[in-house]
């Protein structure tokens, strides 16, 4: 899981530990290269997470590589990834409706393989049971708290996997994936924090980690020009709304309460989006309408394609045009159900999109001319729902029912 978030999340640990601390860190902080740091750090991850775990439980396999050879591992993913290199029509939807490009959401925290190769100290694969450090011996800028936090979060991993599945791809969609995921790293975000605790002596009570937590998230809400664009946004949001869930899982009963809490999980991230109230708005139907479509586009085949969205993808995306986020979170809380279909010519020389968002209350008029504001998107509205069509080239097609195409 080699996510920038390694560091984000750290630096911003240390910043909201700055003006709680009183004393400096008492707890030993240690080179996370070394085979004696690894074990006193995962010990006192099983000290904390308790309930089932030996205290002479063995560390996972740990391997320790430079930052040139997880440049050179990153890169081979990415080939894998799309071996023929030819354009992703999902990718060009995702630029058009700026998800992806730096117009819309600050490019200045963008996902990078030089990002990820200077910044993340591990990460945990699943497939291979076992944890990989990136070694940086000439990084001496960072918080030394930095790198022993980042392999405390992988260990949970490591804890987690030996319960779940780590490797689970049955996702349904995009939405149901973060939800997933937000339960996964929310998990770790917790035990993380509670690690943190110990180590960076910041007084918390265990049961309060929660408060910890939500200024995390809140300073994220806050500064969401600094999370990069609205899709990475989203993907490092799931870590404190989780952490949420889960601290306040703990608070009602402890590790065993977080262990069960995976059953009841939120499959729709619009289960993690709370109130002033505590609660979370109930999950909707589903899509009632599918988005229209152009039919003299391929409706199906390796050129089209739909998913659905989310009411978290929803936020981000409300963030990257501008619209602040007490309009932006009050409209993804309404969210019920989205249809994005993606379409592509044959060449790849057009691309269309249409993502019809359905909501509980009509969107905020605010809203509407916000998303209208560049002449970019084509919006309308109706008592329920919310329709987004945009293009490249932005002129010439037709938009119908899909049930017109044939």
């Amino acid at each position: 899981m080699t996510r920038l978030r390694l560091l984000a999340y750290s630096s911003l640990l240390v910043l909201v530990a700055s003006d709680i601390a009183c004393n400096p860190p008492t707890a030993e902080i240690c080179d996370i290269t070394r085979r004696s740091c690894q074990e006193s750090i995962y010990q006192h991850l099983l000290s904390l997470r308790g309930d089932g775990f030996g205290p002479f439980d063995e560390l996972p396999p740990v391997t320790i590589i430079t930052e040139d050879e997880f440049r050179q591992h990153l890169l081979q993913d990415e080939a894998e990834t799309n071996p023929s290199g030819d354009p992703n029509p999902f990718d060009k939807a995702l630029d058009l409706l700026h998800f992806t490009d730096s117009k819309a959401g600050g490019g200045a925290g963008s996902s990078t393989i030089d990002d990820q190769a200077t910044h993340v100290y591990a990460f945990y694969d699943p497939v291979r049971k076992a944890v990989t450090i990136v070694s940086h011996p000439t990084r001496t800028a960072d918080d030394p708290s930095t790198p022993v936090i980042s392999l405390a979060h992988e260990l949970v991993h490591f804890l987690q996997d030996r319960q779940l599945d780590l490797r689970w791809e049955d996702a349904e969609d995009s939405d149901s994936y973060l939800a997933y995921d937000a339960i996964i790293e929310g998990d770790a975000t917790f035990y993380e924090l509670l690690f943190a605790n110990d180590l960076l002596h910041l007084k918390y009570d265990q049961t309060d980690i929660a408060s910890l937590v939500q200024r995390i998230l809140s300073y994220n809400y806050a500064h969401f020009e600094e999370n990069g664009t609205p899709l990475f946004a989203a993907m490092l949001l799931v870590y404190p709304l989780g952490g949420i869930y889960e601290a306040n899982l703990y608070q009602g009963g402890g590790n065993a309460a977080v262990r069960h809490g995976y059953a009841k999980a939120p499959r729709r991230t619009v289960g993690l989006l709370l109130g002033s109230d505590g609660k979370a708005p109930p999950v909707g139907p589903g899509v009632q309408n599918q988005a229209p479509a152009v039919c003299s586009l391929p409706i199906n085949g390796d050129t089209a394609g739909a998913d659905q969205f989310g009411a978290l993808l929803l936020y981000t995306f409300l963030r990257g045009w501008n619209v602040d986020h007490d309009v932006a979170y009050a409209t993804a809380r309404t969210w019920t159900g989205d249809f994005l279909r993606v379409q592509a010519s044959p060449d790849l020389a057009t691309t269309a999109v249409a993502w019809r968002i359905e909501v509980s209350t009509p969107p905020p008029a605010s809203v509407v001319e916000a998303l209208r504001a560049t002449g970019e998107l084509s919006v309308t509205t109706a008592a329920n729902s919310l329709t987004i069509e945009v293009s490249d080239p932005p002129t010439g097609l037709v938009w119908e029912p899909a049930s017109n195409c044939r």
